[in-house]
């Protein structure tokens, strides 16, 4: 929980922060066309006091539509792109399927969620990470597969960084996710060649997988 308040709030700082900035060259651009606020809202169709807010960053839940109509006003692009900075919010039914995974491990073994990578400052994490005596696998779980290419990437290049020489891609046992794997076996054959069985056999028991393994649960 304390992880994800972290995420929301760093999320919030940055767009007060992108608010503020943007508001200030609102301002400049306006001074410099000599436009009045009240111009810029007939412009717009908003009143002078909310271009004034925005200016000042203060309007929170202003439309991006609306801050992309007054940038075309003064003379500027706003251009609106994302970016990767960490990892999605768990919601229930993925904390649901790692708790059925949690549930079949000897009891043993230790159990941690939302685990960064070991790289000082990066904000990608494993979902979850189960550890024994001298091991350590990381587990990813995904409840509705989407870009199975996309995912297997996305994967390697995080095990590839946190040093990680094992991973469990946890996937809900459902028809679609099961038809979407039978699409990509050719594609993950390579990546994930322990089967989910022998997988769970060994984590019940105590054991690491002997190598990579899709689980179906």
């Amino acid at each position: 929980m304390a992880a994800r308040e972290r995420t929301l709030d760093r999320a919030r700082h940055q767009a007060h922060r992108s608010l503020v900035a943007i508001g200030d060259e609102f301002r400049e651009a306006r001074f410099r066309a000599g436009l009045t606020q009240g111009r810029i809202g007939e412009a717009v169709g908003i009143s002078a006091s909310e271009v004034s807010r925005i200016e000042l960053g203060q309007a929170r839940r202003v439309p991006f539509h609306t801050l992309a109509v007054i940038a075309a006003v003064l003379g500027l692009d706003l251009p609106l792109r994302v970016f990767p900075a960490g990892e999605p919010i768990r919601d229930a039914a993925q904390l649901g399927l790692l708790a059925r995974l949690r549930a079949l491990l000897k009891s043993v073994l230790r159990w941690r969620i939302e685990v960064p990578l070991r790289i000082p400052g990066d904000r990608r994490a494993w979902d979850a990470v189960i550890e024994g005596p001298g091991w350590r696998v990381p587990v990813e779980a995904e409840t509705r597969l989407r870009d199975v290419q996309a995912l297997s990437r996305r994967l390697a290049l995080k095990k590839r960084d946190d040093r990680a020489d094992i991973v469990v891609l946890l996937v809900a046992d459902t028809r679609h996710n099961r038809h979407v794997l039978r699409l990509a076996r050719a594609d993950l054959a390579e990546d994930f060649p322990c089967s989910g069985r022998d997988a769970l056999a060994a984590l019940a028991n105590g054991r690491p997988p002997p190598s990579s393994s899709i689980v179906l649960l």
